[in-house]
């Protein structure tokens, strides 16, 4: 007969619990690789995170990390600014991205997800303890910002924050993102239920007008009589013979303007 013992934590034994900022980041398509490649892309994913934190003037070698292959789940210490991290770093890792995937074939880019939430987050005796990291990590792993990226073949970055932090930042106007960068997306799944606010970096979908705007128009309206631009007759324009001069056409569409074409205009005598 083996007796049941119980050994509760005195207050000298339990950890220190902190409220931090929680960055979750995953890659996507890494289990499509092969081990050489997922080597590659884990040198790459640290260093591209690396040098955006960096660039950020966020020190990155002290937050607390925990490695994940394909990703990671880091809380931010208390006395680095929350908006570097969700604007500056945010920015700096969608351009360093870019620049390592240019010239490269689409199956060899590295695209990131990420999911940043404010909360309790402590390190435990085998890892985070607290309600923010299994939040940060439901939101990073929804289905709904895996569809995000994937519907953007062209970006590569897609950033998910949490209703607290899109309040306090975004809304108060600490950053300098726009609420219209932001998608209200309802999450669903068997193991969390709540909403994040989703951004596609480099989508132009995702930057929809502001509360009180008007909608732009989405595609080139014809060309209209007052957007004909035609340049003065001058016997010295260059690259002109002396009795021709050109008319540009420009097409509005929104809030881009672009030359539709040059036509060549004899000049009467």
């Amino acid at each position: 007969m083996f007796a049941s013992w119980s050994f509760p934590l005195s207050e000298s034994t339990r950890h220190a619990v902190r409220r931090h900022l929680c960055v979750a980041v995953d890659a996507k398509d890494y289990s499509k690789l092969d081990a050489a490649g997922q080597e590659d892309l884990q040198a790459a994913l640290v260093k591209t995170l690396d040098m955006a934190a960096e660039r950020a003037g966020l020190e990155r070698l002290a937050w607390s990390r925990q490695e994940q292959g394909d990703g990671e789940l880091a809380l931010v210490p208390a006395d680095q600014d929350e908006k570097l991290v969700v604007d500056d770093f945010v920015r700096e890792l969608d351009a360093l991205l870019d620049r390592h995937n240019h010239g490269r074939v689409a199956d060899a880019r590295l695209r990131l997800r990420v999911a940043i939430h404010h909360g309790v987050a402590y390190r435990s005796d085998n890892g985070y303890a607290g309600p923010a990291p299994v939040v940060v990590s439901r939101i990073l792993a929804s289905r709904e910002l895996h569809e995000a990226l994937e519907q953007a073949p062209d970006a590569v970055l897609a950033v998910a924050l949490s209703d607290g932090v899109y309040s306090d930042l975004i809304l108060n106007r600490l950053t300098t993102l726009r609420p219209g960068y932001f998608r209200c997306t309802p999450l669903k799944s068997e193991k969390y239920e709540g909403k994040a606010w989703i951004r596609v970096l480099r989508d132009p979908e995702v930057a929809s007008p502001q509360p009180g705007r008007a909608p732009e128009a989405a595609a080139p309206a014809d060309i209209a009589p007052s957007d004909v631009a035609q340049s003065p007759p001058s016997d010295d324009q260059p690259g002109s013979a002396p009795d021709q001069y050109h008319v540009a056409n420009t097409i509005h569409g929104g809030a881009h303007i672009g030359v539709a074409g040059i036509n060549i205009v004899q000049r009467g005598r």
